[in-house]
């Protein structure tokens, strides 16, 4: 025989002192997150200035300009590293960077805080670059080795606390790893594509989001304290 239906009492619906509610991540999202969009128009500015000085007519004018370049760099202009980060090959290689980071910026922010969140950044993006360099032999540019650091930062920050969100925030990571797992697989399947780079800020990225503390969690605790 089935179970008569139970009253829903005011004990049923009171706050678990031992499990507190979990966060809703993707309401405090920002629809405008700073730190992403400055790295945005530090891209478009540094585009800008490829078309001025014709950075993109040859090799020898995009490695002019400070593309990632092996031979250069391990002859001393570690500089490349940092500079190639900002550069890239055309247009529509600047725009997809541009909208991918500026989706990772929504979770990056919300996840790490601004500054935590350019530090992934940058130091991904210095990881890409170094492997790029040491992996293989063509000049290189972009920002999408500092964005696959983002991304696995991300991606490791849904599984780390993933007992803290709702379904539907969990989800969020679930649809970050396949577009990760998407954009791996097209870069090995298109040609010119700096696949070094990817899993070089990847490693870097997933590295980080185990490594570095939340600004969510620590907010709460000093709440809680």
């Amino acid at each position: 025989m089935p179970e008569p239906p139970r009253k829903i009492t005011p004990d049923m619906l009171a706050e678990d002192p031992f499990r507190p509610s979990r966060i809703d991540f993707e309401k405090g999202m920002s629809a405008t997150p700073v730190f992403a969009l400055a790295l945005i128009a530090a891209n478009i500015l540094a585009f800008a200035w490829e078309l001025k000085a014709g950075a993109l007519k040859s090799k020898a004018a995009i490695i002019a300009a400070g593309a990632i370049y092996g031979e250069k760099v391990f002859s001393g202009q570690s500089w490349r590293l940092a500079t190639g980060m900002f550069l890239h090959g055309g247009y529509g290689h600047l725009l997809g960077n541009c909208l991918a980071l500026y989706v990772l910026g929504l979770a990056s922010e919300r996840a790490w805080g601004r500054m935590r969140a350019l530090y992934i950044y940058f130091f991904s993006g210095l990881a890409a670059s170094f492997v790029s360099a040491f992996m293989q032999p063509k000049p290189a540019v972009g920002a999408s080795g500092a964005i696959f650091g983002l991304m696995g930062a991300a991606i490791v920050f849904f599984y780390r606390y993933r007992g803290s969100f709702h379904v539907r925030d969990r989800r969020i990571g679930a649809a970050l790893l396949g577009w990760g797992a998407f954009q791996l697989l097209m870069g090995v399947l298109t040609p010119y594509v700096d696949n070094w780079a990817h899993f070089g800020g990847l490693a870097a990225g997933i590295i980080f989001g185990f490594t570095l503390p939340s600004c969510l969690f620590e907010d709460k605790a000093s709440v809680k304290a």
